[in-house]
Parts: C-alpha cells; structure tokens; sequence
C-alpha cells in the first residue's frame, strides 16, 4: 500500500506541475517564433529597435525578455485574429498574462508609440482597417451639437 502512495504522489506532483507550468513553456516555445515572424517582418534590427524604444519608456527598469513577452502579447492580440483558425499554442501564449505589469504613464506612452505598428504595405496599419470594416453601422456618434 505504500508503495502505491510513494508512486502515485510523484506521478500527481509532475501532473500538477506540467498543468500549471509545462503548458505555458511549450506554448511559449512554439507561440514565439510564430508572432516574431509576423511581428517583426524586417528581422532582428527591426526587434532591436522596437525593444531600445520600450526600454527608453520604461527607463530600463525590465530585461529585454520581459519586454518582448509584453510587446509580443499585447500586439499579438490585436493584429491576429483569434476568431479565425490560431493553433493551439498561439492561443494559449496570448492568453496568458504578461511577465510584467506596466504602470499607466508606460502603458499610455506604449499604446501611443505602437499604436499603428506594424504598418501594411500602404502604410495603415491591416488590423485596425479589418476592424472597422466589419463594424456594423451607426454605432458611432455623429458629430452634432448637444445643446
């Protein structure tokens, strides 16, 4: 009987583990190097330069690792499309929260540095120009005088 439980707790510690761990090393293995490529189209200068000006926000409180995995989710979530098909991997590194937690002035002057990044081909950002050709009409308020 006691061998059963000196078995049994090592197999339900390392499920437990991979549950809450393994999962989220293997999606960001896999889920990297797939929102790199769309990312950063141009190659590593590109990255590089993307994480001097994070660092010139944050005053280089944060490593580069924990930029990138800021700047990867955040802007992976809003130029892939979740709704169409996203492997599994993609999916669950994006819904994950982020390594670090930005303060309000860093995250306004993120959204403001970044907010039309990357740029499509004729230099407007794809992911915004897809978003508001599928908003249904009217949901905006004209420009009228209140009073």
């Amino acid at each position: 009987m006691t061998i059963i439980f000196l078995i049994l707790i090592p197999i339900t510690a390392a499920g437990f583990w991979f549950w809450k761990r393994g999962i989220f090393m293997l999606a960001e293995r896999y889920a990297v190097s797939q929102l790199e490529s769309i990312l950063f189209s141009s190659g590593s200068s590109q990255k590089e330069e993307i994480i001097s000006s994070m660092k010139e926000i944050t005053k280089e409180k944060y490593s580069n690792e924990e930029l990138l995995d800021y700047f990867l989710k955040i802007k992976g979530l809003q130029v892939i499309n979740l709704y169409n098909p996203v492997s599994f991997w993609t999916r669950k590194y994006l819904m994950s929260p982020t390594k670090l937690k930005l303060n309000y002035f860093e995250q306004v002057k993120f959204y403001e540095t970044f907010l039309n990044y990357p740029t499509g081909l004729n230099g407007s950002n794809q992911a915004s120009e897809e978003y508001v050709s599928k908003a249904p009409k009217g949901l905006f308020i004209s420009n009228k005088q209140l009073a």
